[in-house]
Formats: structure tokens, C-alpha cells, sequence
């Protein structure tokens, strides 16, 4: 689905500055060459469709290249090149090809829309990073998408004055890889997350992207019933500080905020709301933290720094896609952004090997927080996606229960949540009738998680042990022993097998000197990690001797 082709405004103080500089096209302003030709480029956009096309996309089958166009820097040095791609004489996306051989081949791509360059003289298409598309008009460089403009002194200098920070981040992130030793392919999404056009500055509307999304999944208050998208976006510019942007004839001005504003705006929001979420920005994010997170189901909101007009621009991270192309022997990590603008597709990929070194932060938000669970607890991702996904939801007073320990009774709840199994009256046992968890108990008996013991009793106020635990979640998950690895305390043990099939599949380690205790006590933490690792079983684990 495409956008609505409006003028749309930036993120900048100001705009429209202008200053004398002959007018020539970029091509004439440099000699330096660059080391992929057009041609060659146009060799890989071709394998590229290819790959996309048979591994996430479809559509693309029998799609073809259509208008190039050359795309240059501030400098007059080509930074790649911009192609059309057509099928049966439909645009249906672009792709951007980088000019350097050591870099990503792709840069930029949509599946859907329009090169954004289309309209624009060869010669005087710029294109510096991620999301800047711009012309060279005269004296100005022009944004395509908001039709603002400033001299190009004003815009090489504001580049230069973030080269340092660029340098110092260099180290924290690893160079490309090509021919990984397990090439593949992978790709996740957050389904339903807005992607709301620009209004007020461009941060308040990417984060208005994840406000509405959690306000669609369980929180209901971050939008009211009468309150429209325009107006969160403005509630949440006010709190953060963000100059109010405004649309104005053939340009846009304003709309900037300040990094520094940007977690305490988030949080203070969502405190308003009668939230307290878990708000955290990375000024040293990696690939690895951007997918865990949309793995996780929670959209994450990317900073992005070294353009010509932008102070900073910030965009919403919705997905990711990565593959292996062997026409071309290169491994794709791609973004999958929402960016804010009105004339773009609705999705954006973005190639995370070229742009890291434009990114200033992630600022991921999780919807809820918990004292005794902060994000350095060494269960947090675990305890994070229980109370995510109302499995494990803590005490209600801003406390998960990270130490207590777990009841019988609990342990039912949390398996029904997750497992939804059909509901039954038969009732064997004799002690249910204090438990608010009758109905979760007799669902997992009736389906053979539990059993009745000779005493017809279920305990549900007793707390459980490992070796209970390590029960009911090989019957839970149809768990197999993979290796015939024993604990020492586990000889002849009623739940040796079950104990085994646990290890054996990376769900839960030993205590120490080879042992299991099957007799001790789980708490909340650790139940926590064990659910955890069942639901995201690892086909492929390979299990070790027990040490």
C-alpha cells in the first residue's frame, strides 16, 4: 500500500539558508572514481531481485530493472546507484546499489513505490545514508520528500561535525561478512504497527508508532478513545522538548528533538498514562539487540545522525530480513523500517552494514517494568516476554516476585495461559475447592500434564520442585532424551527420564558436582527461564556430557 504523496516536513531548526555556489551537476565537482560501475552494480541489483524474490518476495519473480539513476555525495563522489524495479510495466520498489565493493552491494531497497529520484536530472540526484534522498537545484540541495532546502556549505558542515562521533562508534560495531558459515534465511515482523506520516517533528511520530501499537495490545490508555493520532503525536513532541515543526509553501521548518529528552519524554508519557514502562536508549546498539527485540514482539525506535539537514531523524523498526544471495556470495542484514515520510512505500529495508555507522541509538521501550527484574537482571528478556504475552504477569504492585517461590497452583496457570487447553469438569481431585485455579488444573489433568496420585490430592498450595517442574514440562512440550546423560542424584529417581529429557534439550543445567536436586525449590526467575526455553526449543541443540 502506498502513501499519500503530500508535503511532509522534517526535523531541522531551520531551513532555507542560501549561499552562492556555481551551478554544475555533482558529476563535474569530483574526479574520484568509484570501484563498482553501473554496470557491475546493475549485475548485483539483478541477483538481488533474484534472491528476494525466491526467499521473502514473490512478487519480485520475473521482475526487471527499470530507470537508473547515478547518485553522488556533498563531495560530487558517486555513492551509488538508484534503479527502478519494474514488473509488467508497474513500478513495484527500487533498489540503491553501493559505488564501494567494500561495503553491502545493496544499500537501500522497497517492494513497492517508486524510485524516489525518478523526477530528478541525471547528475543532480545526492543520496548520503539511509532515508537522504536529495537534489542539487542551483545554489541548494533539495529533500525530496519535504521539498526543504539549504546551501551546500551549511550541509557539508553539518556532516563533518558528526565524523567524530562516527569514528568513535567504528569500533563498536564488526565489519561485513560475506559466505557465512551457515548461510540462510530469516525474517520477522511486528504485525500492525502505524506507520503515521510526519506531523509536529519526525521523533514524536516514530514513537507515535509504538505508543499505538501497545495501546492496541493491552494498554489501552497511551490513546484515548477520543483522541486522535495528530494529537499523541503532539503530546509526546511537548513532553520531549521538540521544536513544533511546521509545513510552509515549498519548504518545512522545525520539528527537531533533542536526544537527551527523548527516554524521560517516553516515560513520562506513558507515567501519565498510568503505565511504568521499562525505556532504555543504546548508544552502542547492534544488529543482534535490534532482532531480539522485534523477535520479542516490541517495535524499537532507531536514531539516525550524519545527515546534511537532520540534527537527528528518528524512524520506527518494525522487522528484519536476512539472507544469503550465493549469485553474489553476500549475507543481507537488512532493517525494516517505518520512516515517517507521507510519499514513501509503507515499508523501507535498509541494510544495517552500511547505516550502523549513521546510527546514534535504539531507544527500546518495554511495556511494563518491574523492580526486582530490571534489565540487568540475568532473566530479564525471559521475565520480559512472560509478563509480554500475560503468561507470568508479577504481583500488580510494581514487583514480578523474581525470588518467591512457585505453587502447584501457579505452575497450572502459567502452562494453561501458554498451552490453552480445552477446559473439562471432571474434578479427581479432593483438595481443589480453595484454589483460584481450579479451572487451569483440571484442563492440564484432563489433557495428561498432571496426574492424580492415590490420595486423589493435587496440592495446589505446595510449592514445586525441579523434578516436578522437569514433569510436567517433557509432557507439556512432548519433550524426547536426545542424549542418555544422568545426574548423579538422579539414579532411580521417579523423574530421572523426565530429568533427562530437560537437560538434553538445553531447557535446565545441573546445581553443581553433577547433581540435578530434584527435591529443591523453583522460584519465579528461574520457572521463568525454564517455560521460556521450552516454548523457543531449539531443534537443533546438541547436548553435553554433564559437567
Amino acid at each position: 500500500m502506498h502513501k499519500k504523496s503530500i508535503l511532509s516536513a522534517s526535523c531541522v531548526l531551520s531551513c532555507g539558508i542560501l549561499f552562492g555556489f556555481p551551478e554544475h551537476s555533482m558529476a563535474e565537482e569530483s574526479s574520484k572514481q568509484p570501484t563498482v560501475t553501473k554496470e557491475e552494480a546493475q549485475d548485483k541489483a539483478k541477483s538481488y531481485i533474484k534472491g528476494v524474490s525466491e526467499k521473502s518476495y514473490p512478487n519480485w519473480k520475473g521482475a526487471q530493472l527499470g530507470q537508473s539513476t547515478t547518485l553522488y555525495d556533498l563531495e560530487g563522489s558517486i555513492t551509488g546507484y538508484a534503479f527502478q524495479v519494474q514488473k509488467d510495466n508497474q513500478d513495484s520498489g527500487y533498489i540503491i546499489a553501493n559505488s564501494e565493493k567494500q561495503a553491502p552491494s545493496i544499500i537501500e531497497s522497497t517492494r513497492e513505490g517508486k524510485n524516489p529520484y525518478q523526477q530528478v536530472e541525471e547528475g543532480m540526484s545526492l543520496y548520503t545514508g539511509p532515508l537522504q534522498h536529495y537534489k542539487k537545484v542551483g545554489q541548494t540541495i533539495v529533500n525530496l520528500h519535504t521539498e526543504q532546502t539549504t546551501d551546500i556549505k551549511t550541509a557539508k558542515q553539518k556532516v563533518k561535525t558528526n565524523k567524530t562521533e562516527e569514528l568513535k562508534k567504528s569500533n563498536y560495531f564488526s565489519d561485513i561478512k560475506t559466505a557465512q558459515s551457515i548461510p540462510g534465511f530469516k525474517e520477522n515482523s511486528i504485525s500492525n504497527v502505524p506507520d503515521n506520516q510526519w506531523y509536529y517533528g519526525c521523533s514524536p511520530t516514530a514513537f507515535s508508532n509504538v505508543v499505538e501499537y501497545w495501546a492496541q495490545n493491552g494498554y489501552n490508555n497511551l490513546k484515548y478513545n477520543n483522541e486522535t493520532t495528530n494529537q499523541v503525536i503532539e503530546k509526546l513532541g511537548k513532553i520531549m522538548k521538540t521544536t513544533p515543526g511546521k509545513k510552509l509553501p515549498g519548504r518545512a521548518e522545525g520539528g527537531q528533538t533533542s536526544v537527551n529528552e527523548m527516554v524521560p519524554g517516553i516515560k513520562k508519557y506513558w507515567n501519565e498514562r498510568g503505565y511504568q514502562p521499562e525505556v532504555n536508549m543504546d548508544v552502542t546498539p547492534t544488529y543482534e539487540e535490534y532482532t531480539r527485540e522485534i523477535d520479542e514482539g516490541r517495535p524499537i525506535t532507531v536514531t539516525i545522525v550524519n545527515d546534511p539537514f537532520y540534527s537527528t531523524h528518528s524512524v520506527t523498526g518494525v522487522g528484519y530480513e536476512q539472507m544469503y544471495i550465493p549469485e553474489i556470495n553476500e549475507d543481507f542484514k537488512n532493517f525494516v523500517l517505518h520512516d515517517t515520510w507521507e510519499d514513501t512505500p509503507v515499508d523501507a529495508y535498509y541494510s544495517y552494514n552500511d547505516s550502523v555507522k549513521n546510527i546514534h541509538s535504539f531507544i527500546t521501550i518495554t511495556p511494563f517494568s518491574f523492580v526486582d527484574a530490571p534489565r540487568s537482571h540475568w532473566a530479564y528478556n525471559e521475565i520480559a516476554y512472560m509478563a509480554q504475552n500475560k503468561i507470568m504477569t508479577g504481583y500488580g504492585n510494581g514487583y514480578f516476585g523474581s525470588a518467591d517461590n512457585v505453587t502447584r497452583e501457579q505452575l497450572a496457570a502459567f502452562l494453561y495461559r501458554y498451552l490453552k487447553p480445552a477446559t473439562t469438569n471432571d474434578n479427581p481431585y479432593t483438595d481443589l475447592n480453595n484454589t483460584p485455579f481450579q479451572k487451569e488444573i483440571l484442563a492440564l489433568t484432563k489433557s495428561g500434564i498432571f496426574s492424580v496420585n492415590a490420595a486423589k490430592t493435587f496440592n495446589p498450595k505446595g510449592t514445586a520442585t525441579r523434578a516436578e517442574v522437569a514433569t510436567v514440562l517433557t509432557k507439556a512440550f512432548n519433550l524426547k532424551v536426545k542424549a542418555n546423560y544422568e545426574f548423579n542424584d538422579m539414579k532411580g529417581h521417579w523423574a530421572n527420564e523426565y530429568v533427562k529429557a530437560l537437560y538434553s534439550n538445553g531447557i535446565a543445567s545441573g546445581t553443581g558436582n553433577k547433581n540435578f536436586s530434584p527435591d529443591a525449590k523453583v522460584n519465579r526467575e528461574q520457572m521463568a527461564m525454564f517455560l521460556y526455553r521450552a516454548i523457543h526449543l531449539d531443534e537443533n541443540f546438541k547436548p553435553s556430557p554433564i559437567q
